[in-house]
């Protein structure tokens, strides 16, 4: 069964486990803030919370869609050596070492990039790192989160996978959306001990809710608006290819990814870029 997104400009949340509609709409293009993608720069998080094994796959999946890649880190941000950035990539590993490494300074660059329309994309801690409040076994965490999504990240998801464990979870994926349209209404991603989200009720910001976990059925992958930048969050791994060798790892070999995720992530890069 799909599962329709929710836009929500929020005045009042409704539990996402109970069937809502909040003015669903389709994730707008602006045709006229469209970047080349042999131009375009992805700069991807390398610093210390960084996991090799995700900044790896990361790397050769915006390489695959024909953009170019920059690692960068705490220093750069932090001293605004970022101007060249179109998106700010955060990959899975500790959100603990970016709360710490990347200071006030290095926050307002992201923040402030990212309001004057620089694209954002986390993944796992990446997405929790951009929250406005993480909550992690029940400790919350404000204080040097980025807030570009007005709203928690909760973690962790034992409905999914208790940690250590991992596995393919199923994700149910609206595709009402301009940029999910051409994708199956579900997919299988892996998910290592990732969050789900939930928006703040009296923020005004407008977040799409773009897929559910179908076992506890919360937000596993959102979507929001901060200024002109466009940000995009995800708690399993869509940047790993399970039964291909194309992300550059040898990890995870044994599931079966039932199709790649790289071609949703190609649309939310676009989507980021305003393309």
């Amino acid at each position: 069964m799909k599962v329709r997104m929710h836009k929500i400009k929020i005045v009042a949340f409704i539990p996402l486990f109970v069937s809502a509609v909040l003015n669903i709409s389709c994730l707008g293009q602006n045709p006229s803030t469209a970047r080349d993608e042999s131009t375009t720069i992805i700069g991807i998080y390398s610093g210390e919370g960084a996991a090799q094994g995700c900044v790896i796959p990361a790397e050769k999946m915006f390489r695959w869609m024909g953009y170019q890649t920059k690692k960068i880190y705490a220093e750069d941000i932090n001293d605004s050596r970022v101007s060249d950035i179109d998106i700010f990539y955060f990959p899975g590993g500790s959100s603990g070492p970016y709360l710490r490494d990347i200071d006030d300074r290095g926050k307002n660059v992201i923040r402030k990039s990212v309001e004057n329309g620089c694209g954002y994309i986390g993944t796992c801690a990446g997405a929790l790192f951009a929250c406005q409040t993480q909550i992690w076994d029940g400790k919350v965490i404000q204080n040097g989160q980025l807030g570009l999504f007005k709203g928690t990240g909760y973690g962790p998801n034992p409905e999914i996978f208790a940690y250590p464990e991992i596995g393919m979870c199923r994700i149910d994926i609206d595709t009402t959306l301009s940029f999910t349209s051409s994708l199956d209404d579900s997919a299988w991603l892996m998910f290592y001990n990732g969050p789900y989200f939930e928006p703040d009720t009296l923020s005004g910001q407008n977040i799409f809710i773009i897929g559910f976990y179908s076992l506890n059925k919360r937000p596993a992958i959102i979507a929001c608006e901060y200024g002109n930048g466009k940000v995009f969050l995800t708690g399993p791994h869509p940047e790993w290819e399970e039964d291909s060798d194309r992300d550059g790892i040898d990890f995870f070999k044994e599931f079966d990814d039932v199709g790649s995720d790289w071609e949703l992530m190609k649309n939310a890069a676009d989507w980021c870029l305003g393309n």
